[in-house]
């Protein structure tokens, strides 16, 4: 089922962010116990709010202010900036957006304006997805490796993969430059195919510096065995980009994911703090960024999220 699936992917990626200890009274529902101030995890919420209204959307709100007050009714709970929230239906999704949240919903990926009324039709994947391929890395990391379940494979060397980072650090000089064109040097963690799309998110290292990497994420877009279209995900920041090569830098990437073709990526910093960045289907399969969430506070996490 297409929820189960999500549901699996809210554990994999840690969209609930109060993972806390237990209640002493468990008993009570979790939106119970998320009202009373207690730390728990979203992912659960949405089951409850799947379980009792499975026709109505839910939608994943990350604060866009420097703050957000949500005290005068559920959750009755004050945020901060980039830290994520989730809410029943349009009606609740738009107050929620009133109070400085954006919304999306985290089945379709949709924001609120985009959201029909009507119970979307159940999306099959199209015939030629059963195709898609399997995306694996070489021993040495430095090869993206896809295999076909026809047996047939192809091997992509990321070292030859470039981009231009704004605001750059630069490792060998430890100095902020304004822009510096980087190579791929390694694959770090594992890529992800969109099953929807066949497209495969590889996130890459960089550079490495002291206690800290430049990262970025590319995808790639299989054109029968032999070939491949490249692109760039783009991070925005303070100033626009010039191109689509350009992005702005991510630090530690622990992992990345896709929801229904909307891709997650986890970002981390050598202190433990941990975002989420949210990249929407768009003009390209890069997609477009559309939102930045605070997974695990710690020092340094406001500047994990786009500075818009």
């Amino acid at each position: 089922m297409k929820w189960d699936y999500l549901i699996q992917g809210f554990a994999l990626v840690g969209l609930g962010l109060f993972a806390g200890a237990a209640h002493a009274d468990d008993s009570r529902p979790p939106t119970a116990r998320y009202a009373a101030g207690e730390e728990v995890d979203l992912a659960l919420i949405v089951t409850e709010w799947k379980d009792r209204y499975p026709d109505i959307p839910v939608f994943a709100c990350a604060c866009d202010a420097a703050s957000c007050d949500s005290s005068a009714r559920w959750p009755f709970r004050r945020y901060d900036r980039y830290q994520l929230t989730v809410s029943l239906g349009p009606f609740n999704g738009a107050y929620t957006e009133s109070l400085g949240f954006n919304c999306l919903d985290i089945e379709s990926g949709q924001g609120l304006n985009e959201v029909s009324q009507a119970p979307p039709e159940p999306m099959e994947p199209p015939e030629e997805n059963l195709a898609a391929p399997n995306a694996a890395v070489s021993a040495d990391r430095t090869s993206l490796v896809l295999t076909w379940p026809d047996a047939r494979t192809n091997r992509i060397d990321v070292t030859g993969w470039t981009i231009n980072i704004l605001d750059a650090l630069d490792c060998e000089t430890l100095t902020q430059v304004p822009e510096k064109t980087f190579s791929a040097r390694f694959i770090a963690g594992d890529p992800v195919v969109d099953p929807l799309t066949d497209n495969v998110a590889v996130p890459v290292v960089l550079d490495e510096c002291v206690e800290t990497q430049v990262s970025a994420v590319f995808v790639v877009d299989p054109q029968g065995v032999a070939a491949y279209g490249l692109y760039r995900v783009q991070v925005p920041g303070a100033q626009p980009l010039a191109n689509e090569f350009s992005s702005y830098g991510l630090s530690s990437i622990s992992g990345v994911h896709y929801w229904d073709s909307t891709l997650l990526v986890r970002n981390g910093s050598a202190s433990g703090a941990e975002t989420m960045l949210m990249f929407r289907p768009y003009l390209t399969p890069a997609g477009k960024f559309v939102a930045c969430g605070t997974v695990t506070p710690g020092e340094g996490d406001a500047i994990l999220c786009p500075a818009e």
